[in-house]
């Protein structure tokens, strides 16, 4: 049984990568192994010379904190789950991310990070990616799947008709469904990630699905409740209730409690084999 890592990367890559394409009916352009105009909906290609030297600089620069194969460690986080990286094109979020400063093994200052360099990187990770990709036995962008299972998992292990009715009418229903989602791959995404972003509208858990609060608390300080600003692999930054905004730097001994009225889809993320995605998937184009 695949878990979350394959689960998640799986739903990653069909959503970042040729899913995207679907979602705004834009034909598929020339894939890309490096420019400045890159941009998610271009796959990119990675340049096994670039992440050669990506391996070369990752090594001198980020493996300390995130490992060998940048799956992170005790100091750093998982960089082949990282929403930034998943999302990179050529250095496209990568850059502006290095340009605010991060620390590098080095002591040097990742904003002097030519573009080539974080180029480099970026055709590094994705091999990693990659990499990972490949492991899994399912064929991950093809949205196949059985009807009955479907079904069974909704209103079975998935847990999911304890929210969801399928009657029209019904509060949080998902009758017709698929008559708002007729593409496959964005009833799939609307699935996953529901509550905001592409593809949200029609699974959200209510009026408050988009207030999601975090409670930081940092060794010896008091904990701070407040509405995310920014919460990354790196950066944690909060404004509370007055309008103060608060930051910290990301560490294993901070913690952070995220209130979430979608976290039982989160959680549902962590449970779900690329089957079950599939199974889901065809159940709900029935609901018409």
């Amino acid at each position: 049984m695949l878990r979350s890592f394959a689960t998640a990367i799986s739903a990653a890559a069909i959503l970042m990568t040729q899913g995207l394409h679907a979602q705004t009916n834009r034909p598929p352009g020339p894939v890309r192994t490096s420019g400045d105009s890159i941009g998610p909906y271009d796959k990119q290609i990675v340049d096994d010379a670039a992440a050669a030297r990506g391996r070369t600089l990752f090594a001198a620069e980020c493996v300390d904190c995130h490992g060998p194969l940048a799956r992170g460690s005790e100091k750093g986080a998982n960089l082949i789950r990282s929403e930034v990286v998943l999302k990179d094109r050529v250095g496209s979020e990568l850059g502006p991310f290095l340009k605010k400063g991060h620390p590098l093994q080095s002591n040097k200052n990742s904003a002097d990070l030519t573009s080539d360099q974080v180029a480099d990187i970026s055709h590094f990770l994705k091999q990693r990616i990659n990499d990972a990709l490949k492991r899994s036995p399912t064929g991950i962008n093809k949205v196949t799947g059985n009807v009955a299972a479907g079904k069974a998992y909704f209103n079975g292990d998935g847990k999911c008709a304890s929210c969801h009715a399928i009657t029209e009418g019904s509060p949080h229903t998902l009758f017709a469904i698929s008559a708002r989602y007729p593409d496959s791959v964005n009833l799939q995404q609307a699935m996953l990630f529901p509550g905001g972003g592409r593809g949200g509208r029609g699974f959200s858990a209510g009026p408050s699905a988009g207030g999601v609060t975090i409670t930081v608390t940092a060794p010896g300080e008091p904990a701070v409740t407040g509405t995310p600003v920014q919460l990354d692999d790196f950066d944690v930054q909060l404004r509370d209730s007055d309008g103060k905004v608060y930051k910290w730097s990301r560490t294993p001994a901070l913690k952070i409690v995220k209130h979430d009225p979608l976290a039982a889809h989160h959680e549902l993320l962590d449970r779900l084999t690329n089957d079950n995605v599939h199974d889901l998937v065809v159940y709900l184009e029935t609901l018409k």
